[in-house]
């Protein structure tokens, strides 16, 4: 019985989400990310319309939010596509974590206390600053350690932004409230160096180059060139196909309402390229996606109709066989029923009557052991017979 235990809970589960699709979700938000907590807070509100429920759990940094939702403590949450050491940082537990939607493409930017040449490459720009970040030791951090390495860009010191930095970095949407708020409080926004953006683009396929027009009618606005990455909703494996179906199909729906929010959701398309996202995509969207292909049994109904066909014809064959058969079958013995009747009728001595009736079953018991009489019939043709011996004897 305990061995059925696990299968009926897995036919349990399923059956729920055919009928009552899951409809509650944690999110799990890095509590200091600007860009995050402000999508949380567009997807709870467009979600609420059309009857879903969210609830925030907050986490310490993105790589934390993945973590509490590969261990289940939270349901979705948000990373972005060039964080491969996420899985690599969550171990085994990484297994767990699925592509929902790409929600929003995100900036990277960088800006700086004081007026900046154009003409810095990112080495000069960045050797010996500090740069202060939204929180430390979390997925920006990473990024950006990451990115120095692989630029050999040495002596640069992350430190909050209340430690007085000499640059401050994040990743923000086109024309988001801090980048206008730092332009207001006299920073530089910093225009990326092409060579730099040829660099990391070129060895991170997740990253794209990215050129933010100036704002016509400001005065000092200009062209910034930067690149720009995905970020996605990620989920747990184990949510329910037709919960992540319904979900999934809410948002695509539901892209102009949040756009009403944030440009940055614009980006939500259903033709990006799978091949490219940072956890495998759930099933629930994979079927979405491919909503408009026909079903295996819609694909390959001639050729099921065709292998029935033929089935049925080859059953109706293999019956009439079986039906002649048992017809032969069945005419044989009675023919021994017939001999049986002719030779209880005869006017000859019983021990004669006898020997002919012995001969009669001897051949009887040899046809049946070789298949060619009915056993049924058989037994009700040796039962008549032996009875009649016992009489004559």
């Amino acid at each position: 019985m305990k061995r059925h235990i696990p299968i009926f809970t897995l036919l349990l589960l399923f059956s729920c989400d055919i009928f009552t699709p899951q409809n509650r979700f944690k999110i799990a938000v890095p509590e200091n990310d600007f860009t995050y907590n402000n999508s949380a807070g567009h997807l709870k509100e467009c979600l609420e319309k059309g009857g879903f429920r969210s609830e925030r759990v907050p986490a310490v940094n993105a790589i934390e939010a993945n973590q509490m939702v590969a261990k289940g403590e939270a349901d979705l949450t948000f990373a972005m596509n060039l964080s491969d050491f996420i899985p690599e940082t969550i171990g085994a537990n990484a297994g767990k974590l699925r592509t929902l939607v790409p929600m929003f493409r995100r900036l990277f930017f960088i800006f700086s206390r004081f007026p900046v040449a154009d003409s810095l490459n990112a080495r000069e720009l960045l050797a010996g600053k500090k740069i202060g970040l939204e929180v430390l030791n979390g997925e920006t951090h990473r990024n950006l350690e990451l990115l120095f390495e692989s630029g050999r860009i040495k002596d640069v010191k992350a430190v909050t932004l209340n430690d007085t930095p000499d640059l401050i970095h994040f990743w923000g949407t086109f024309y988001g409230p801090r980048a206008t708020d730092l332009i207001e409080h006299n920073w530089s926004e910093i225009s990326i160096d092409p060579a730099w953006i040829d660099f990391v683009t070129l060895n991170d396929p997740a990253l794209a180059p990215f050129t933010l027009p100036a704002i016509p009618g400001i005065e000092g606005s200009k062209n910034l060139h930067t690149f720009s990455v995905e970020t996605l909703l990620v989920g747990r494996a184990d949510l329910g196909e037709k919960s992540v179906y319904k979900l999934s199909e809410y948002i695509f729906q539901h892209k102009l309402e949040l756009m009403g929010y944030d440009l940055m959701y614009r980006s939500i398309n259903e033709g990006f390229d799978v091949t490219t996202i940072l956890f495998p995509l759930h099933n629930g969207t994979d079927s979405f996606l491919r909503r408009d292909e026909p079903s295996f049994f819609e694909k390959y109904a001639e050729v099921m109709a065709l292998i029935f066909s033929v089935g049925a014809i080859l059953y109706g064959a293999l019956q009439a066989i079986r039906n002649r058969i048992m017809k032969q079958k069945k005419e044989r013995i009675d023919l021994y029923f017939l001999d049986f009747l002719d030779v209880r009728s005869q006017k000859i001595p019983n021990s004669e009557k006898a020997e002919k009736l012995d001969e009669l079953l001897q051949r009887a018991l040899v046809q049946m052991t070789n298949e060619r009489l009915d056993k049924g019939d058989f037994h009700i043709f040796s039962r008549l017979l032996q009875q009649e011996l016992a009489n004559i004897r």
